[in-house]
């Protein structure tokens, strides 16, 4: 099959009624077109961010490579021999494509894109050489809703098996949608409500325009937010692991990848499940595990640093300093208020967070980031 993998600017799972149906009782949040995938596809109730930038997300995403305390990408050690799944799967036989609406350069995304195994680069300039110049945001780049237009003719004329990664931009300040959507989209909770639900809206079209097309049929689509949004208006959203809280699904248009995950998953774990899916029986390198290929009998959790390693797994919270443990609370403990001590499950945790950290230092001091 093909692979895309839409990286979404700022979709916090917050965005969702789905995931989220105690903040909407109505049933109406801003991830309408999101949401009704996710009922007819594969979705992650809790999957989480590794961190909180942009640039941090495509290692994660692409490499299963996260980043904690510096973004990877700004590392020497980024420069080490890998081989992440765009090259994997160049390897296989797939074309391997990036699109991102922004200019050139922009973000260091391309950088990053062509030594995780990227062929080919669609940006601003090469939308404005088929299209013009009018669908300029003024701010990022095109927008959202032309430009997925326009990545949908692209991926039309490749050869297939094909993958492609595109990043969205729309959903981040200064928080504006084109003028003819201004009056048409629900205000919303938080100033960037509006834009979410645009691009929502322009994954609607997207796929009522190519739903027909041969490859889409044969296509496993991804989506991922880079990161939650900088406006936020649950209580649970501004402490962790709400903060890292994002949209996460998988959707095939024939109903083969069907379900909901409630265990936490991170981005890092997409690649090796993406790779499972495959069929892939040849060894990687990567962080993530197989989310359908290998069930750990703790079940999953996440991990992400501010100030410290937060982690999240069950219904345990870690707060881990590199040093020691600094305190284990229920996940519905939002204040902080009862630190569990030595409780077993927070102790089984604690131990599984300090073999991941000790993994990931010892490989990045060593560079080594490869299978031998």
């Amino acid at each position: 099959r093909n692979i895309v993998i839409f990286i979404l600017e700022s979709f916090s799972s917050e965005h969702s009624a789905l995931l989220n149906p105690d903040l909407y009782p109505d049933g109406h949040g801003y991830t309408p077109f999101l949401d009704s995938l996710m009922r007819e596809g594969y979705y992650f109730q809790s999957a989480f961010a590794n961190g909180h930038k942009s640039i941090e997300a495509l290692p994660s995403v692409l490499s299963s490579i996260p980043s904690y305390r510096t973004p990877f990408v700004l590392m020497p050690q980024a420069l080490a021999p890998m081989k992440a799944l765009p090259a994997l799967l160049a390897e296989k036989g797939y074309k391997t494509s990036f699109f991102n609406g922004s200019g050139r350069g922009s973000m260091g995304f391309g950088a990053y894109a062509r030594s995780a195994g990227i062929e080919r680069l669609y940006s601003r300039e090469d939308y404005e050489a088929r299209h013009g110049r009018d669908d300029f945001d003024g701010y990022w780049g095109i927008w959202d809703e032309p430009f997925l237009q326009y990545a949908g003719e692209e991926m039309s004329a490749l050869p297939e098996p094909f993958f492609a990664a595109l990043f969205t931009l729309s959903s981040h300040h200064p928080f504006v949608v084109p003028d003819a959507y201004r009056d048409l989209l629900p205000e919303g909770l938080t100033r960037n409500h509006k834009c979410v639900a645009y691009t929502d809206n322009a994954f609607r079209r997207f796929f009522a325009r190519y739903a027909g097309e041969e490859w889409f049929r044969r296509t496993v689509f991804v989506f991922v937010a880079d990161h939650v949004s900088s406006e936020k208006f649950a209580d649970a959203t501004r402490v962790f692991p709400g903060d890292h809280h994002i949209i996460g699904l998988l959707y095939t248009p024939d109903g083969a990848l069907r379900g909901r995950c409630d265990e936490a998953v991170s981005q890092i774990d997409l690649m090796p499940t993406l790779l499972g899916l495959m069929g892939n029986r040849e060894p990687y390198f990567a962080f993530g595990r197989d989310l359908f290929g290998e069930q750990p009998p703790e079940g999953g959790f996440a991990l992400a640093y501010d100030s410290g390693f937060e982690a999240v797994g069950g219904d345990r919270l870690l707060f881990f300093d590199e040093r020691r443990t600094t305190g284990s609370y229920r996940t519905d403990d939002l204040r902080r208020e009862h630190d569990l001590g030595n409780d077993p499950e927070a102790a089984a945790l604690e131990r599984r967070v300090k073999a991941f950290v000790q993994q990931y230092y010892r490989h990045l001091e060593q560079k080594d980031f490869t299978v031998e």
